[in-house]
């Protein structure tokens, strides 16, 4: 469950366009954005779409990171959640 609502956060953080990429989030998340998303830019929409898509493969530490940010919404987290009830 608590994965679940790790997972939810960090798909709503890469989801506001407006929202700059906290430190945190860049340091948990630099491996998975190279691995999946690095023809983006870092903190575009696309990189955000980008993330969203791979939301499955992120690592644990990435999740987290974008659990613990405000750069996630809550529609993200139920989205995550109804993937994986």
């Amino acid at each position: 469950m608590q994965r679940l609502a790790i997972f939810a956060a960090v798909t709503l953080a890469l989801s506001g366009s407006a929202l700059a990429v906290s430190q945190a989030v860049k340091d948990a998340c630099s491996s998975d954005y190279a691995a999946y998303c690095s023809q983006h830019k870092v903190g575009s929409e696309a990189g955000r779409q980008c993330m969203r898509e791979h939301r499955k493969m992120l690592t644990e530490s990435c999740i987290h990171a974008l659990g613990k940010s405000s750069e996630v919404t809550q529609a993200d987290i139920e989205l995550y959640k109804r993937e994986h009830q």
